[in-house]
Formats: C-alpha cells, structure tokens, sequence
C-alpha cells in the first residue's frame, strides 16, 4: 500500500477539510475517483486512499465512523464510504437546494455551451 499511497499523492488529489463552507463535497468525492480509478486499485483501496485526504473535521468523522462501524460489517467499500460522506457532509437540505436550482435553472441570453455548463 505504501508505494499505491505514494502513487496516489504524486497525482495531487484534492483534500477535503469539511469545514469550509465553500466545499463541495460532490466535486471533491469525483475529482479523486477519477485519481483512484486511473490507478486501477479496489474499491476498498479507493477509501483507504481517498480517506489519506479527508483533513481537519472530515478526518475526524472519518475516524469515528469507521470506529463505530460494527465489526461484522466487513470492509469499507467506495459506495459504503460515498454514502456516508455525502450523507456526512452533502446533507439532504443541500440536495433539495441543488436540485431547486437546477429546476429553476433557464437559458436566458446565454449560449448552449454556456447553459450547458451550469447544468452541471
């Protein structure tokens, strides 16, 4: 694992903190899967890289849940993790919000391209 972890740094992943409100835990969560699935590992080596990442209260959940998991849970996959960090810090309220604003989201006088781009 050591030389995955420095494989893994060398790429310049992003790191979350979970305390600036101007994260985005979305962006942070597929910005590094594109990091660990380049590198072809497990879903399990997926969290176990990008967990390498999670700084300051994100790190400190990220020790608690994992602590508090029971034992007959078995290891922590990419999609077990992805739940409860979204569900962590991608709260449901932040969900409706977003969803909202894409149902509001008009054309206007921008381009296809550019209307395109805040869809996303």
């Amino acid at each position: 694992m050591d030389s995955r972890l420095r494989e893994f740094v060398r790429m310049n992943p992003p790191m979350f903190l979970g305390s600036k409100v101007e994260e985005d835990p979305q962006d942070f969560l597929d910005e590094v899967y594109k990091v660990v699935n380049a590198m072809g590992v497990t879903s399990i080596e997926k969290v176990e890289l990008v967990a390498y990442q999670l700084k300051d209260v994100a790190q400190v959940w990220f020790t608690q849940w994992k602590s508090n998991r029971p034992v007959e849970a078995g290891p922590i996959d990419w999609e077990v993790f992805k739940q409860a960090f979204l569900g962590r810090f991608f709260p449901r309220e932040r969900r409706e919000a977003r969803v909202e604003e894409f149902i509001n989201l008009r054309q206007g006088n921008m381009n296809v391209q550019e209307y395109s781009l805040n869809m996303i």
